[in-house]
């Protein structure tokens, strides 16, 4: 059994690709998901917090 609560960074600098990776995510089931528009900001956010799993476009600004 997954764990549900599993908590997710989304990292890409397209809006949309973040909205549909979300969305896939939440049609199987997970809720704690948080987003990062680029790479300098993702830095920051698991600086400060921590995460179970990252999804993240590999080529994107910062």
């Amino acid at each position: 059994m997954v764990d549900k609560n599993i908590k997710f960074l989304v990292v890409d600098d397209f809006s949309t690709m973040r909205r549909i990776v979300r969305n896939l995510l939440k049609e199987l089931g997970f809720t704690n998901i948080d987003e990062a528009e680029d790479g300098q900001v993702a830095l920051h956010k698991l600086k400060n917090q921590s995460f179970d799993f990252i999804v993240s476009d590999w080529n994107m600004p910062n």
